[in-house]
């Protein structure tokens, strides 16, 4: 009777699912040096918890030798304003979809989203409500062993004051075989409203001979 018991838990133990590990990390600009080439950036990991550290502008990489500065939230303030003045962090930068193209027209603006090109690639896209364009290209997470890719989206775009520098933080998440990530990456560029590689809109179809004879 024992040894029925025992066999019975045992099954239902190897039959039950697996529960998928989680890894999530979420990331948010905190503002850029004077000669932009360095951005302070929050950093908060379910696995190690909330950290500052300082990045290079041009790479949207960890600064070289630069370290994590943990944190707990009801010391967020000071640790902050601190890790700010060490760095010298003195422009704020700004968080916004929008560009604006002429400050004395608020219709004259840029709008900034994101969109799945391919299942390989993320855009990172603009529109003046007229046309498209594009900015720049992601590559999109995969899993080769589950042959999964990961589903990708705009978080937040930050910009330097006079808005030459942008970075966009873009999420990945990607599910496959029992670990789940969500983590943000920062993709920082240059920014000129000529570098905008706009889509040519397609030449109209040919007319009909039949509507052709009707003109």
């Amino acid at each position: 009777m024992a040894r029925a018991l025992l066999l019975a838990v045992l099954g239902v133990l190897w039959s039950a699912p697996t529960l998928a590990q989680e890894t999530k990390v979420t990331l948010a600009v905190l503002g850029f040096t004077a000669d932009a080439k360095q951005m302070l950036v929050q950093l908060e990991d379910d696995n190690i918890g909330m950290n500052l550290r300082l990045y290079d502008v041009a790479t949207g990489q960890p600064a070289k030798k630069s370290a994590l500065i943990p944190f707990q939230r009801g010391e967020s303030q000071k640790v902050i304003k601190d890790t700010r003045k060490k760095f010298k962090i003195v422009d704020p930068g700004i968080e916004d979809t929008i560009y604006p193209l002429d400050p004395n027209d608020a219709e004259k603006t840029l709008s900034f989203f994101g969109l799945m090109a391919t299942r390989e690639r993320f855009v990172l896209a603009v529109t003046d409500r007229q046309k498209l364009g594009k900015i720049a290209d992601v590559a999109v997470k995969h899993d080769e062993g589950a042959d999964v890719w990961a589903k990708v989206a705009l978080k937040a775009l930050y910009w330097t004051t006079d808005r030459k520098w942008l970075v966009a933080v873009v999420t990945q998440k990607l599910k496959a075989e029992g670990l789940l990530t969500e983590v943000d990456e920062p993709h920082a560029m240059a920014f000129r409203v000529a570098d905008i590689r706009w889509v040519e809109p397609e030449p109209p179809a040919p007319a009909a001979d039949g509507d052709a004879k009707k003109d």
